[in-house]
């Protein structure tokens, strides 16, 4: 597994890669416009190995500028891995349009069944991911799509990463060379020293010597092996162009830790963010926890309403002029905050969640998978759903990634009653407003069973159900801590009772802070820096 982090460069680079950077945008172009056809893509996709190579056969080299041979095959490397990206995109899209006939409820299932099958888990995420937007289409227009392009326009990147795989190595290089020099990375990098470069002459050896982050150090000192890094430029908040290189280090992946027959299974919530149990094949170990996130999602809209308004004032003024960059720079600069909170919000749960799978000895997570998660109907559902969407996306990419860092698999799990199910009975059971009202709502935030008379958090409920199919139980859970079955609130308890006896922790607000208190209460010897 390639772990990276970005280390910036000296000034001196911003000039160079910026001209790189124009290069590397325009060609892109010509690529995606080359091979955004059904014939082109199917090209791409049966191709094997570098996919620079087929590029290199089928494009000439631009005749207004001269590019040197590798720079030449990473900027192609750069371009095909997008176009491999989307040629995979369509065989996905062509493997699932069958199963939407009856539905995307139904879909789920059987995609679920199908990539089990598959046997790679390292890409259910993304087959999910053609998965959900291929339900939104639906929704949107109440069809399905006739082909992929309609289904996907052709990809217009902004941005551009220079792939430095296809060079020869770290010592024979033609586009870069580097070595580890103690505890720095240290090297040159042969760019282009002037706008439109005509000529061998117009492209440079840049040397540089940066210190590597403390975590990429201890992997590389743990057996981690150093692999060639990306190149790109990145535009600050008050709009200065830094230069950064993304270095990467090969990780040896964990064995699988813990016991194999037993899993954290996790439930998105709409009020609450995930709620969670511990989950043998034999039963439930654990009440649940729950993550509450309702100031810090709050925070996040007051953002964007800073953004609006800024972007309101922006806009009385002509564009490029002075007044027209001082509030777009204020603009970038929300978003920057934007994303910091959104970025330490999911490191925190995610974090979390990896923690609590390792202290109770579980060897997988099972994640809910929702192809649709709409929010109440109202003037902000859409945005309440995207808000809540990417941090949800985020937080699972980082969870798979820290998770398979400490040996445990995360899987995702079909949507499909695992809320209106009772996990003690079976039986069906429904959405009541609170446990003092039973008034029965959809979107109601209390499980209720008219059969056996359980009644608890519907998240809570909800993360029962995805453990049982997450281990394909067909039989009810029951509730073991120590060996000894434990007891739950009876159908007369009160809500207090209820709330205390079925709540472990409740984490108001997700802060290093507070993860920390539990790692501390956990065990003294994880180490939160370490995921």
């Amino acid at each position: 597994m390639i772990l990276t982090t970005s280390v910036r460069l000296p000034n001196e680079f911003v000039g160079p890669v910026k001209t790189l950077v124009a290069l590397g945008l325009k060609l892109q172009e010509q690529a995606l416009r080359h091979y955004w056809s059904l014939e082109g893509l199917e090209k791409v996709a049966a191709h094997s190995g570098q996919i620079w190579k087929l590029l290199d056969a089928e494009m000439s080299r631009p005749e207004d500028v001269y590019i040197p041979s590798r720079p030449w095959r990473c900027i192609l490397e750069s371009a095909g891995r997008i176009l491999r990206s989307q040629a995979e995109r369509k065989r996905i899209f062509e493997h699932l349009l069958p199963f939407f006939a009856g539905g995307a409820k139904n879909a789920a299932r059987k995609l679920y069944e199908e990539f089990k099958a598959e046997g790679n888990p390292e890409k259910f995420g993304y087959l999910l991911n053609v998965a959900e937007q291929l339900a939104e289409f639906y929704a949107g227009h109440e069809r399905l799509p006739q082909n992929f392009f309609e289904f996907q326009r052709k990809p217009e990147p902004k941005r551009f990463t220079y792939t430095l795989a296809p060079d020869d190595g770290a010592e024979n290089g033609q586009a870069i060379k580097y070595c580890l020099e103690g505890n720095r990375l240290a090297g040159e990098i042969k760019l282009p020293v002037v706008p439109e470069p005509r000529s061998k002459k117009d492209w440079q050896w840049l040397s540089f010597s940066i210190e590597l982050p403390a975590e990429l150090q201890e992997k590389l000192a743990a057996g981690g092996t150093l692999c060639a890094p990306d190149l790109r430029l990145k535009v600050k908040p008050d709009g200065e162009l830094v230069a950064l290189l993304d270095a990467k280090v090969d990780v040896p992946e964990e064995k699988p830790s813990g016991d194999p027959g037993r899993a954290l299974s996790v439930d998105w919530g709409l009020r609450k963010l995930v709620t969670c149990t511990v989950v043998s094949r034999k039963g439930q170990l654990t009440p649940p926890f729950f993550v509450f996130w309702s100031g810090l999602k709050a925070r996040l809209f007051r953002i964007r309403d800073d953004i609006k308004k800024l972007q309101k004032e922006r806009d009385r003024y002509e564009k490029g002029t002075s007044d027209w960059k001082k509030y777009n720079r204020k603009i970038a600069a929300a978003w920057q905050k934007y994303h910091r909170v959104q970025h330490a919000l999911a490191h925190a749960v995610s974090t979390l969640l990896v923690l609590l799978a390792r202290a109770f000895g579980c060897r997988h997570i099972f994640v809910e998978w929702l192809v649709t998660l709409r929010g109440k109907k109202g003037r902000n559902r859409d945005l309440n759903w995207w808000v809540s969407t990417v941090v949800r996306g985020l937080l699972f990419r980082l969870l798979r990634y820290k998770a398979k860092l400490a040996g445990i698999r995360v899987f995702m799990v079909p949507p499909g009653g695992t809320s209106r199910v009772c996990p003690r009975c079976l039986g069906a059971g429904k959405h009541v407003i609170s446990p003092g009202n039973k008034t029965e709502k959809d979107s109601g935030s209390w499980f209720v069973c008219p059969s056996c008379g359980w009644q608890a958090d519907r998240d809570y409920a909800g993360s029962l159900n995805i453990a049982r199919v997450g281990f394909s139980l067909a039989r009810p859970l029951s509730y073991k801590v120590g060996g000894a079955a434990m007891p739950f609130p009876s159908r007369v308890a009160s809500a207090e009772a209820m709330t205390f006896t079925t709540t472990l922790s409740y984490v108001r607000s997700v802060f290093f802070a507070n993860i920390g208190c539990l790692v501390k209460l956990l065990s003294p010897d994880y180490d939160i820096v370490t995921l």
